[in-house]
């Protein structure tokens, strides 16, 4: 059990990282505030600043997949699944990352890759022929599924351990502490780094 939950934090570390990447939030309402005051004030529309801001808007989507999963805060029906037992609940998001979650990364993956690499064969650019190397953004889906998928599996990884140990009641995300001291560890290099 040891082995499969470490097999987890790695996976659910991975999460944290992609997480604190899709922080490209705040770059890109800036961004998006500093076009619409260009266009407003000055008449003045830059296409590169917003198909820029669009590709960073398409970045942290994509990798904020994998966080959500994690965070157990991923859409689902709450009607139906309010009235389940904690067993049920278990195993049905085990039975959901195993069958629908899992298949379609991997399919997404796939179609991804492939649609990257004729785009980078291509030497492809944006519509408007502003930003070159298309395929870079392009191999953002690649990578927001290949993450997604990794962090599915985790979370089948901790949905078995859950079940292999009968203990239903804790919470989704129950390898956070290790995440959280992670962060705080990451954090407090951060500011030796800046001393």
């Amino acid at each position: 059990m040891q082995k499969i939950l470490k097999i987890a934090r790695v996976l659910n570390s991975l999460s944290l990282i992609a997480s604190c990447i899709s922080g490209v939030a705040l770059w890109v309402l800036c961004l998006l505030t500093f076009g619409l005051a260009l266009a407003l004030n000055f008449s003045y529309v830059n296409s590169k600043l917003d198909d820029f801001s669009l590709y960073c808007f398409a970045l942290m989507v994509l990798l904020a997949f994998s966080w959500t999963l994690q965070k157990d805060k991923h859409v689902r029906i709450d009607l139906l699944y309010a009235h389940y037992s904690d067993k049920t609940k278990v195993i049905g998001f085990l039975l959901v990352n195993l069958f629908f979650i899992l298949p379609f990364c991997l399919v997404m993956i796939k179609y991804g890759l492939d649609f990257t690499i004729q785009s980078y064969k291509m030497g492809e650019s944006s519509q408007n022929g502003k930003i070159p190397y298309y395929f870079v953004f392009k191999s953002f889906v690649v990578l927001g599924f290949v993450l997604l998928s990794l962090q599915s599996v985790s979370e089948i990884l901790k949905s078995f351990v859950k079940i292999k140990q009968r203990n239903y009641t804790q919470s989704a995300d129950f390898v956070t502490e290790e995440t959280q001291i992670l962060k705080e560890s990451l954090k407090e290099q951060k500011l030796k780094q800046e001393h």
